[in-house]
């Protein structure tokens, strides 16, 4: 098949998210509880499944109709061999739905929450144990209007849409990836060291980081999108002393929510079938033999926990509630809204820690919280003063009325999730005025003079797809195709284009322990509100400045410019970014430059755009981590290669 990569916009539309119910799986007994007795492991949690229609009947989803589900907690054995079964398994994602077919680890979705402590060192099987095709229907539909709110991202179904026969041919090509784990490259569940059906990934993870919540999740080449569509993602939770004595809402009162907006085919009827359905917009028909080029997916409804819009049964008391965003693309802003009045809750949420662990004190978020797809927060909301009310949890853009419809901004419902409060008063609750004693807000002079300092571009080629752009510096009035100049503080710099796309020579080498600066810098065209979450693999950063910059002196057709880019003001760091982070999202022209340090296990590992569709289409990078003395030598050699006889 000949493969035609896509020359349209990755655009991401509009911005911005106890009872235990678990899915109806299908996994066998022994693939389970025998694992659990080999490896010494729990696994707590799980309920009867959620009840719900045998056939389509409905067109239409009603909001808040069932119960978030809770996935079981895993808890594995220091150092034995835990066996994770990939397994097919028929979930239900909401009673006005039949049950959906889904790609699942041990036959929940999400799969189970793995929790272990500080240092304990854990290894696990991912048995791929899939069969048959990928459960999720994949199209091309062409626009049916002028602007995004008419395009049919917004609608259910595939009716006349044009199928995807290589999709449909697609078995199980699996790889699980733990983010933000430091794990050495041989487990970080690398895109090309997937495994087919009837084999193992063995994979060691030391745990050696500060309590924090990471989640797992398939990272296979150019078909992650599809396989976490399907089902393969779930919550990991690292837990330490210092979070021990800080006591938390725990038990059933800390909860995981993984948020993602979903899409479903319908029948002749029109009324949803609960398959998965993949829906992207193409601008020209799709040819024979040849994948065009799309637009990045964007669904309609929203699931929490692998539930669509669902409602929690809440105590009047304070809750913590783990979030992660597991969407393709979107981005969540989030408000906490009263039903009863319509209006925000301000003050509602408290950030408690960001992607990587606590911050030193929390952060009180005044109207809403962004996600950006593989960002996490740890929030607190008390429910003390809302006895016998109902709040939801809804995504809105800024300048809109939280809670209403915004189909202009492709967000044409904006239900998240719906909490019940119990009209029993409980004991009141004050989050701790301190949290990690060891955490400092970094800024640019807390980032040691000596660290490694990088530029990547995030732009678009000549044919207008999202692109990464390996840069280094050079020196003279260098000109020509990938060349960018950028007015800096310090005086302009000129950067040549050495890399783009993931199969492109290795040019990122770095050595373990060490600090790191990194320049992001997004060069879109004028009207173009392409962002892209970079997560780096094995490196823990603050975001240490950002600034709008000037792009007028791009030329995107010769890609090159005819003048130096420039940067405005410093911009604020917004409450849920402010701590230390693996994912980071950078605006339409803007450069974010981060500060961090490079973990200490080693091996080749990737830095990418975590937008799923930009990932499997080209935004995705090597990164080869050594020790510092090996990296010394390897330096050495690579400048003897070049005639560099003096490069160490």
């Amino acid at each position: 098949m000949k493969h035609k990569r896509r020359t349209f916009l990755g655009m991401a539309g509009g911005t911005a998210v106890a009872a235990a119910i678990t899915g109806t799986a299908v996994y066998s007994a022994t693939g389970l509880f025998q694992a659990s007795a080999q490896a010494n492991q729990t696994l707590d949690g799980g309920s009867e499944p959620l009840d719900g229609v045998s056939s389509p009947q409905f067109t239409k989803l009603t909001p808040f109709k069932d119960p978030l589900r809770i996935p079981p907690t895993l808890r594995p054995g220091n150092e034995a061999l835990t066996k994770v079964d990939l397994v097919e398994a028929q979930i239900r994602l909401h009673s006005q739905m039949p049950a959906t077919r889904l790609w699942t680890y041990m036959g929940h979705f999400p799969g189970p929450t793995i929790e272990v402590r500080r240092g304990q060192r854990t290894r696990i099987a991912w048995k791929n144990n899939l069969k048959g095709t990928i459960p999720v229907k994949a199209v091309f539909v062409a626009p049916d209007g002028p602007g995004p709110g008419l395009l049919p991202y917004n609608s259910p179904g595939s009716k006349g849409a044009t199928t995807r026969p290589e999709v449909d041919m697609l078995t199980a090509w699996t790889t699980v990836h733990l983010h933000g784990g430091h794990n050495h490259a041989l487990h970080d569940g690398g895109a090309d060291l997937a495994v087919t059906p009837g084999s193992a990934q063995l994979a060691e993870y030391g745990n050696d980081q500060a309590a924090t919540h990471l989640f797992y999740h398939d990272h296979a080449m150019a078909i992650t999108a599809l396989n976490v569509q399907a089902g393969l993602m779930g919550h990991y939770i690292i837990r330490d002393e210092v979070e021990d004595q800080l006591a938390l809402p725990g038990g059933g009162y800390e909860i995981p929510l993984a948020i993602q907006d979903v899409n479903f085919d319908t029948d002749d009827q029109g009324r949803l079938t609960g398959q998965i359905l993949s829906k992207k917009i193409t601008p020209a028909k799709p040819e024979p033999g040849m994948i065009p080029p799309s637009l990045a997916t964007l669904s309609p409804f929203t699931m929490v926990n692998g539930v669509v819009w669902p409602y929690l049964d809440v105590e009047a008391r304070a809750y913590r509630f783990r979030l992660v965003n597991l969407s393709p693309t979107r981005i969540y802003r989030m408000a906490v809204v009263d039903e009863e009045t319509g209006k925000v809750v301000r003050g509602a949420m408290k950030v408690l820690a960001t992607d990587l662990g606590l911050l030193g004190a929390p952060q009180t978020i005044d109207e809403a919280l962004s996600l950006s797809p593989a960002e996490r927060a740890d929030i607190v909301i008390d429910f003390a003063a809302f006895r016998g009310k109902k709040l939801k949890l809804v995504n809105t853009i800024p300048g809109q009325t939280p809670g209403t419809a915004l189909p202009d901004f492709i967000i044409p419902f904006p239900e998240v999730m719906q909490f019940r409060v119990g009209a029993r008063r409980n004991e009141t609750y004050t989050v701790p005025a301190k949290l990690s004693p060891d955490f400092k807000r970094l800024t640019r002079s807390d980032v040691p003079e000596g660290a490694v300092e990088r530029f990547v571009v995030l732009t678009l080629d000549k044919a207008g797809m999202p692109v990464i752009w390996e840069m280094k510096e050079v020196s003279g009035e260098a000109s020509g195709e990938g060349v960018v100049q950028i007015a800096l503080p310090g005086g302009t710099k000129t950067l040549r284009r050495v890399a783009s796309i993931f199969e492109d020579a290795t040019t990122f080498f770095a050595a373990s322990s060490t600090w790191e600066k990194w320049n992001l810098i997004n060069i879109a065209p004028p009207n173009v509100p392409i962002y892209h979450p970079l997560h780096i693999h094995l490196m823990d950063f603050q975001v240490v400045d950002r600034r709008a910059i000037d792009v007028s002196g791009m030329d995107f057709a010769a890609a090159s410019t005819t003048a130096p880019i420039t940067v405005g003001d410093a911009a604020p760091v917004a409450p849920e970014e402010s701590g230390w982070k693996d994912t980071i999202t950078v605006n339409a022209n803007t450069m974010v430059t981060i500060g961090g340090k490079i973990a200490e296990q080693t091996g080749r590992v990737m830095y990418h755009c975590h937008l799923f569709d930009h990932e499997d289409e080209g935004m995705m990078r090597p990164l080869v981590v050594m020790p510092p003395a090996v990296h010394y030598i390897h330096g050495g050699l690579m400048g003897m290669s070049r005639g560099d006889h003096h490069a160490m």
